[in-house]
């Protein structure tokens, strides 16, 4: 009898975990600016920043998603989801005076590190199940 080897292993689980808390940290970013904690490029008008609190909830929620689920579609998806936002971000930039900021630029870099482990998954996980 042939054994396969789960999807699920220990390093799987773990690049999982980090998914879900570099998530974390790009909600706890978002929230920060939209409380005011933390300060954009402009001065925002009062409800001007309501999207990025709706962000912080979406990321909320996605790190929820990524701790629970080993699913190749939400990694695909969130991969996706991540290209698409630094795109907007480099767009709409373009139109602001400066053009970028600190907290923007370190959303984009935790962006691009959690498509890195997103990648690591897809590609783990891939490659254990054409073994399997």
């Amino acid at each position: 009898m042939a054994t396969t080897t789960p999807v699920s292993t220990a390093q799987t689980v773990a690049l999982q975990r980090i998914a879900a808390g570099i998530s974390l940290l790009i909600a706890v970013l978002y929230g920060l600016i939209w409380a005011g904690v933390l300060t954009v490029v402009t001065e925002a008008e009062v409800g001007e920043l309501g999207i990025l609190g709706i962000a912080g909830l979406v990321f909320l929620a996605l790190a929820a998603l990524l701790w629970r689920f080993a699913s190749r579609i939400l990694w695909v998806a969130t991969a996706v989801l991540q290209v698409g936002m630094i795109w907007m971000y480099v767009a709409i930039g373009a139109e602001r005076d400066p053009a970028f900021e600190v907290w923007g630029i370190t959303i984009r870099v935790a962006q691009v590190a959690l498509i890195g482990v997103l990648i690591a998954l897809i590609v783990r996980t891939t490659r254990q199940r054409k073994r399997a």
